[in-house]
């Protein structure tokens, strides 16, 4: 996002900032540019988005981008009449203005056709492809079963079987290690699919400083591909979804998935973190997967290789939601990829060793199983899925939103009641009352002064006796909101959302790693500068580590309502005294630092084990950086580990209900709101230590040692 797009987005923050200054938590963060990347994006209420959509309008119609963007211009001919009635999400990288779901059938190519028929070999469940496209309900046919006869040869899947991210080092090390396999008996081009294009962005530079050959495939542009396939040892990156993405044969037998297949949009992501129990959301990801392990899978002379370099794609695949939404032609290679997560790397390299050995002799299948694809269809629902599809939501979610964009505000509003209602039978509070909030805006929008109490009804409605998840955190907000009361910031909000996504992704390894995380604080300074990853997690902060020479051992970022934080560390295992010199090298840091984040909150971090500083480090030391003891890192570590371990056990398989009760049961011992903002602040050249943690955290001896 650049030029026009960029002043556009931040105008559009502005808005809501001055209308609202309190209500976002991450929103001033965003518009900076200075929160995580993967933040969740910010819902703009739809009440906070009226009283602005006069201006945004102008913003919108006069800018720069418009006027640089043909495609722009003619989506904002049709959104500008009806922009109230559309749901605002400000994310990272963009904001998207839209319909909840497509209002196709507002199209007339699309509503006076007498019949419409959509073709895909991975189709997924009608109702969610309803959701998708915004069609009327969708009837599917089945292909007869003595048509079903096509093969698309072999495939081998293989997962990050550590807690290691999927751009980490090693993680990088095994998946180019695969492209040199495959470039000794073929042209050895790689196709990496990724989630997002910031994702897409950091796996082309990361290539590129490895000097791979990298093409980046976007969308509207098909000479890149054409390229790469006529280039050995050649790497494709693209993002979003890939449907029609054909790899048959040589062309490439070997695709990377970075990410585990979440979100493509701004919407996608935030009912990833914010709705939790919204089962369409796991369907989508198994339909993903089945699309991923299909793209170098298309004849039945084929055989590819398959990675999944997120560590959390064993948790997602293990869910029965995710498996159940799986194709029949990969679900093979995905059970034996589980089947060898668990036993760490040497049998994931071993399985490519022996893929590479053996994938072109048809008769070897034990670890690369042939499948058969049914082909154009699906195979016929079982008794279950046919129950899922009556007990579906998405007619009522798609005429609520068509009636609402149309104008007919009384039938969108009965619709998407309906739609709530359906989902609270289908134990989905989050998502049903995420149907409530659709139909309140649906009725704030009408204009009606009668109307405005029952919208205000119906967020209430949703918020009574709900657990105290994240999104319904938000939700009494919006209800606080429309009643005139004050609306107080979240506090923590960001904590337990990064948790839940930290659960979702780690499963039952995750209390041994942060056990031993904790013994490799004391440990070299590797283990202590892994140490700080963990650590990490359990502040709510983002971690990575950079690489490259001179660079910091270790960077956090977070949001807090007013600032965009990040914090670069220096790990330093010595007990002598800390000379000068290593301060001048963080402060360096700080400054390369800030000069890339300008509108963040830059602090230089030194986790240090000696016990005081020369008198002239600490003079340089004391307005920019934090000097942070080891046992001040332990009694920090020991604390979040004890309030984290606590909710993990409340979270059990999830769902909203454990979820909000956990919340309920561990939010009352965290500290006030910017505790880590406050924690790690220049120490004025002092050296940060045990008692010192505990005294700004307001952690009493009791709490300490609470298991």
């Amino acid at each position: 996002m650049a030029g026009g797009g960029r002043a556009l987005y931040e105008t559009l923050c502005d808005l809501v900032l001055q209308h609202t200054p309190d209500s976002y938590p991450t929103l001033k963060p965003l518009r900076d540019g200075a929160a995580p990347r993967g933040s969740p994006p910010e819902l703009v209420a739809f009440n906070d988005w009226s009283a602005v959509g006069a201006s945004a309008a102008d913003a919108i119609g006069g800018s720069d981008y418009l006027e640089q963007n043909y495609d722009a211009r003619v989506v904002w001919r049709t959104l500008a009449p009806a922009l109230t009635r559309c749901g605002v999400l400000v994310g990272p990288t963009g904001i998207e203005i839209r319909p909840y779901h497509p209002p196709t059938q507002t199209v007339s190519g699309y509503a006076r056709a007498t019949h419409r028929l959509y073709l895909s070999a991975t189709l997924g469940r009608p109702g969610d492809l309803q959701r998708r496209l915004g069609t009327y309900p969708i009837a599917t046919i089945d292909t007869p079963a003595e048509l079903c006869t096509a093969t698309t040869g072999r495939r081998t899947f293989l997962l990050n079987p550590s807690s290691s991210e999927p751009l980490s080092d090693v993680v990088v090390a095994f998946a180019l290690a695969q492209t040199d396999a495959a470039a000794a008996d073929g042209p050895g081009r790689a196709a990496w699919l990724c989630a997002s294009n910031s994702e897409a962005d950091d796996v082309e530079a990361l290539l590129g400083e490895e000097g791979k050959t990298v093409f980046r495939l976007r969308s509207g542009d098909d000479a890149p591909f054409e390229r790469w396939r006529n280039t050995p040892q050649a790497h494709l990156v693209t993002a979003g979804r890939f449907d029609g993405l054909d790899l048959p044969d040589d062309t490439c037998r070997l695709v990377v998935r970075p990410s585990v297949p979440a979100a493509s949009t701004e919407f996608e992501r935030f009912a990833v973190a914010y709705l939790g129990d919204a089962s369409y959301m796991r369907h989508r990801v198994g339909q993903q997967v089945t699309q991923a392990l299909g793209r170098a899978n298309r004849t039945e002379n084929d055989s590819a290789l398959y990675l999944g370099l997120d560590p959390g794609f064993a948790a997602t695949l293990a869910d029965s939601t995710v498996r159940a939404s799986i194709g029949p032609d990969v679900n093979p290679a995905v059970r034996l990829a589980l089947e060898r997560h668990g036993q760490g790397w040497g049998p994931v390299e071993s399985a490519a060793r022996h893929f590479w050995d053996t994938h072109r002799n048809p008769a070897d299948e034990a670890s690369t199983p042939t499948s058969s694809r049914r082909r154009p269809g699906r195979a016929r629902p079982g008794r279950s899925q046919l129950g899922a599809q009556t007990a579906d939501s998405a007619d009522d979610e798609v005429t609520a939103i068509t009636r609402l964009w149309l104008g007919d505000h009384a039938g969108a509003a009965t619709r998407a009641a309906a739609a709530a209602e359906k989902l609270t039978s289908a134990s989905e509070p989050e998502h049903s009352a995420f149907w409530r909030y659709v139909q309140a805006h649906i009725l704030y929008d009408s204009g009606r002064a009668s109307d405005l109490p029952i919208a205000r009804r119906a967020v209430e409605d949703a918020v009574a006796a709900a657990p105290r998840t994240a999104w319904f955190v938000r939700l009494a907000r919006t209800a606080e909101s429309l009643s005139g009361r004050h609306v107080d910031p979240t506090a923590h909000d960001a904590l337990f959302l990064s948790w839940d996504e930290w659960l979702r992704e780690g499963g039952a390894r995750l209390a041994a790693r942060v056990a031993e995380a904790r013994g490799h604080l004391t440990g070299t300074h590797d283990q202590r500068a892994e140490a700080l990853e963990v650590l990490a997690r359990l502040c709510g902060a983002v971690d990575d580590r950079p690489t490259g020479q001179s660079a910091t051992d270790a960077r956090w970022v977070w949001a807090t309502p007013r600032k965009g934080q990040r914090r670069v560390w220096e790990v330093k295992t010595s007990t002598n005294p800390l000379p000068r010199d290593d301060v001048n090298q963080l402060l360096g840091q700080v400054r390369e630092e800030q000069d890339r984040h300008p509108r963040a909150s830059v602090v230089g971090c030194m986790l240090v084990a000696c016990d005081s500083a020369e008198r002239d480090a600490s003079r340089a030391a004391r307005n920019e950086l934090a000097l942070v003891h080891a046992d001040a890192a332990i009694t920090l570590f020991d604390f979040t580990a004890q309030v984290f371990a606590a909710y993990r056990t409340g979270y059990g398989s999830g769902s909203a209900r454990e979820r909000g009760a956990a919340r309920a049961a561990t939010e009352p011992r965290l500290p006030g709101s910017d505790w880590l903002t406050r924690l790690l602040s220049p120490t004025g050249g002092n050296i940060l230590r045990a008692h010192d943690v505990r005294s700004t955290l307001d952690i009493t001896n009791a709490e300490a040692d609470r298991p």
